[in-house]
């Protein structure tokens, strides 16, 4: 694992205002990497997704910026991710086999983009950087 964090929101939820930060330091550009976003939930969760925007800071000084669409749930409600009890933690893959092409200090900025200004039911984020073994 190059690097692994999360943070929880407790019981109030995901608010507007509680973007999650997430810095780390990538040193070999040879390597492959995959980049994993956790989201818990309750299963008391009211929707099947909800939105995202995910601003990446690289070492250059360039930025990146993406909505996008996290999906908890299918069209039948049943939820993607591993439950226990009313807990569930869905694991998104934002990109496989990557490589970064500058080494360096990163930082990926999350911000919840839903029609909620709370989204009651999110309790947690967190990111993963994994260095995928060589085939």
């Amino acid at each position: 694992m190059a690097y692994e964090a999360a943070e929880d929101f407790g019981t109030e939820g995901w608010a507007y205002a509680d973007s999650v930060s997430f810095d780390y330091t990538i040193t070999d550009t040879n390597q492959l990497y995959d980049l994993v976003l956790t989201v818990d939930h309750t299963t008391d969760f009211a929707y099947e997704n909800f939105y995202v925007q995910l601003d990446t800071y690289l070492p250059d000084g360039g930025h990146l910026t993406q909505a996008l669409s996290l999906e908890l749930a299918d069209n039948y409600g049943q939820w993607h991710g591993e439950c226990d009890g009313a807990d569930c933690t869905t694991a998104i893959s934002l990109q496989e086999g990557t490589r970064f092409t500058a080494p360096g200090e990163y930082r990926l900025v999350a911000t919840q983009y839903s029609r909620d200004e709370v989204l009651a039911g999110v309790t947690g984020l967190g990111y993963r950087v994994i260095a995928v073994p060589e085939a």
